[in-house]
């Protein structure tokens, strides 16, 4: 059943997105307002709902590290392929936040739960808030500015200290660093209540964001543009990136339990959050709306193939 209502939510919210911008039923901006209430309160609310209570082990150290491992390929990746195809920068940055890392709570928890069992769910926190979440919190969003520094150096004489201030000003960086500073202390249940009731907003809000923003633009001379670094991207999420961590883990020995779950999560579809990030900063909205919007569809069939080849093969 908890599969099922997210399979059913997924496309309801993608679609009624699409249906409200359409049908110009909401204002042209409300793509940009729905994406500052994901940022500024939805994701900060998930963190310090989940990361003060969480339960860390140095054996599931491995957990958190895939999607360090994934994003950092798909830096070098999405900048190698990038020359190749003449895409602007825009281009790049968009592709390597959105495909360089994964949805791995929102898509990752239902999947995994339904795969092995409640067990699991240990392991996709560890894996979501220590590595996707805290990847694009610090790496991604500082690639995110860096780009920025580089359009704007006119305007500033000290990039650095711009993006460091717009780090330290970010707000799920901040709710991370206070989340381990809640660590320290017991959180009454009704604090985190809150914070559970505002963090369960982040899905179904950034869900209609990414389908508010979705552009599929027609086939001619600037489709090349679109629907190349699309297929590109999600060729690298949903295939290379489990494809490459199953080869990395296997030959570090990881024992097959973290393996299966590790290697599922590296094919999960774009995430979400990253997308919101790219279309508030102006990195390609469409593309990138574009890649969480298709990603899932397609990473279910992937995904299937996936845990067969390792239930069968491994």
């Amino acid at each position: 059943m908890y599969i099922v209502s997210h399979l059913i939510l997924i496309p309801f919210c993608l679609i009624g997105g699409w249906v409200l911008k359409r049908g110009k039923i909401f204002p042209e901006n409300s793509g940009l307002v729905l994406g500052n209430f994901v940022v500024y309160i939805s994701l900060p609310s998930l963190i310090l709902a989940n990361v003060p209570t969480m339960k860390l082990e140095t054996s599931l150290a491995f957990l958190a590290w895939m999607p360090w491992l994934i994003f950092g390929l798909s830096v070098a990746f999405f900048y190698t392929i990038g020359k190749f195809f003449d895409w602007d920068s825009e281009t790049r940055i968009a592709t390597t936040l959105c495909c360089g890392l994964g949805n791995t709570s929102f898509l990752g928890l239902p999947v995994l739960r339904a795969f092995y069992g409640e067990e699991v769910t240990n392991s996709v926190l560890i894996i979501d808030q220590f590595g996707t979440f805290l990847c694009l919190a610090i790496p991604g969003f500082i690639l995110a500015l860096r780009f920025l520094s580089e359009k704007d150096r006119e305007k500033s004489g000290n990039p650095i200290g711009s993006i460091l201030q717009k780090l330290f000003t970010f707000p799920p960086f901040l709710a991370l660093l206070f989340s381990f500073f809640l660590r320290l202390f017991p959180i009454p249940e009704s604090i985190r209540s809150v914070f559970e009731i505002l963090g369960g907003t982040l899905v179904p809000i950034a869900l209609f964001t990414v389908g508010f923003q979705m552009e599929f633009p027609a086939l001619g001379s600037q489709s090349e543009n679109f629907i190349q670094p699309l297929f590109v991207g999600l060729i690298y999420k949903l295939l290379l990136a489990p494809i490459l961590i199953f080869l990395t883990y296997r030959f570090l020995n990881v024992n097959q339990s973290l393996l299966r779950i590790t290697v599922l999560e590296a094919g999960m579809a774009p995430m979400i959050t990253a997308s919101i990030v790219c279309i508030q900063m102006g990195f390609r909205p469409a593309l990138a709306a574009a890649f969480p919007g298709l990603g899932i569809l397609l990473s279910i069939p992937t995904l299937f193939l996936f845990y067969t080849l390792l239930e069968n093969f491994v």
